[in-house]
């Protein structure tokens, strides 16, 4: 009993000190990785902005296996990141909408499972 208390603080304490992934980390990683850096607004209109990514080459691998093609990784990335938006925002008016996109990506739950 008393040691199940020790095991358990001892993996919380792992979990705090846990290694978050970084670009310097993850750069030669054979995993593809992205990472949202930071969302840019403007200032005086919140619906005006844009978003910061970090990715690895594997990263660029995955998405040129998956169909994605372009002159450079940022045009390839660009392609995936605009269908995401793409799919949230399909994703947010599929409870008003009777209609089903079958090439929509699965973004969430409520859509992975259709």
């Amino acid at each position: 009993m008393y040691l199940d208390g020790i095991f358990e603080m001892f993996e919380f304490i792992k979990k705090i000190f846990k290694k978050k992934q970084t670009a310097k980390s993850m750069r030669n990683s054979p995993e593809p990785w992205v990472n949202v850096v930071q969302a840019h607004l403007a200032p005086d209109n919140p619906k005006q902005g844009y978003f910061e990514l970090e990715w690895n080459p594997a990263f660029v691998l995955f998405l040129q296996r998956g169909g994605y093609s372009g002159a450079t990784a940022e045009e390839i990335v660009d392609q995936w990141f605009t269908d995401m938006c793409r799919n949230v925002s399909m994703d947010s008016d599929a409870a008003t909408s009777f209609v089903a996109d079958a090439g929509r990506m699965q973004t969430n739950n409520r859509t992975r499972n259709q």
